[in-house]
């Protein structure tokens, strides 16, 4: 089975979940995106809820373009 036909098996198994359920499996998808995105770690590991590390993340964005600077990877380490 592809990618594809997976995907398609998991929304037709998801049309027989109440809208709490599929609200619950929307949930952890994004966290899986952010968590693939980011590769940083959990959020329960951090003591945030995902509403307080949407919060950080759209407060910091003002500082990426000066994180991602030539050089700046030096400091990744510390």
């Amino acid at each position: 089975m592809n990618k594809k036909e997976y995907a398609q098996q998991i929304v037709n198994e998801l049309l027989t979940l109440t809208k709490g359920e599929i609200i619950e499996v929307a949930d952890f998808v994004h966290f899986l995106i952010e968590k693939t995105k980011n590769k940083g770690i959990p959020l329960h590991q951090a003591g945030l809820t995902q509403e307080e590390a949407l919060d950080l993340r759209r407060r910091l964005t003002t500082f990426e373009s000066d994180w991602n600077v030539p050089g700046m990877e030096a400091y990744d380490n510390l």
